[in-house]
């Protein structure tokens, strides 16, 4: 018998709860690696769109900065695996992490690494199709909440995991409704913000306003990408803690753990 998948709301506010917990240092680490990978795949965006049907002429400068792409998104997934492995730790254990997340198993990262290398050939491959993303998205973060529970190198045990640890499809398409409305509001927060601090720099003698408007104008296609970088940065720590909560909620009910950590926390708040 599946167990009954926790609420959206019970999963919001236990995922804001975690973060809060793990903020330190685990936030700043995960978007320290998250980072340079969101702004060189901006950049790399960027000179496509700008390159137009040229591009093939330039496939040597673009090799590069594909590779140099590739090399970070290695780095985030450690930042991704470190950050799930501190968040499963914290629900399961209820103290303090201490160093043992970065110390992520060579076998489990490369299952990981391998997994999460096919999700996004895919979501290159199936983007101009728009209706993948949020699938893949979903996927994608799916592999970093799971990645504790595979201990040894495999190519398809992360997606067996993932899919034993699913459960049912609405709180998941939940959590991916309320988290794409987080990512619009954050980009047009930042967006906003930006537009706000050049019409404030306007007011400052000397400062040449029509030179940064170009640079800083929404017509500006790098800036708006670098917007979309910035509010998934912002997104991207409440998103895994709310897969990692959902992932260890759902094992939890399936197995009577929650009860008992339910009675441990209790007996805790007596004493």
């Amino acid at each position: 018998m599946t167990a009954p998948a926790p609420a959206l709301g019970e999963i919001l506010d236990d995922a804001s709860a975690l973060v809060a917990r793990v903020a330190t240092p685990w936030v700043g680490l995960l978007w320290l690696t998250a980072a340079p990978l969101r702004l060189a795949q901006a950049h790399f965006a960027a000179r496509l769109a700008e390159l137009g049907d040229e591009a093939g002429a330039y496939g040597r400068h673009l090799g590069d900065l594909a590779l140099v792409t590739a090399l970070l998104f290695l780095l985030s997934l450690w930042g991704r695996a470190a950050f799930a492995r501190a968040c499963t730790r914290d629900l399961g254990a209820g103290d303090e992490a201490g160093r043992e997340p970065l110390r992520v198993p060579a076998g489990s990262f490369a299952a990981y690494a391998c997994a999460a290398l096919a999700v996004e050939a895919a979501f290159y491959a199936t983007a101009l199709a728009v209706v993948t993303v949020p699938a893949l998205a979903l996927v994608a973060g799916l592999l970093a909440a799971t990645s504790p529970l595979v201990e040894r190198p495999s190519l398809l045990r992360p997606f067996s995991v993932l899919s034993a640890s699913a459960g049912r499809a609405g709180p998941l398409a939940g959590l991916v409704m309320a988290f794409g409305v987080a990512f619009v509001l954050a980009a047009v927060n930042l967006l906003v913000l930006v537009q706000a601090g050049l019409w404030l720099a306007g007011g400052v003698a000397g400062f040449d306003v029509a030179r940064w408007q170009g640079v800083l104008g929404v017509a500006n296609p790098r800036l708006l990408l670098v917007v979309a970088a910035g509010a998934w940065l912002l997104v991207e720590p409440w998103w895994l803690a709310a897969l990692v909560v959902y992932v260890h909620s759902l094992r939890a009910r399936a197995s009577g753990e929650d009860l008992r950590l339910w009675f441990e926390r209790l007996r805790s708040a007596g004493t």
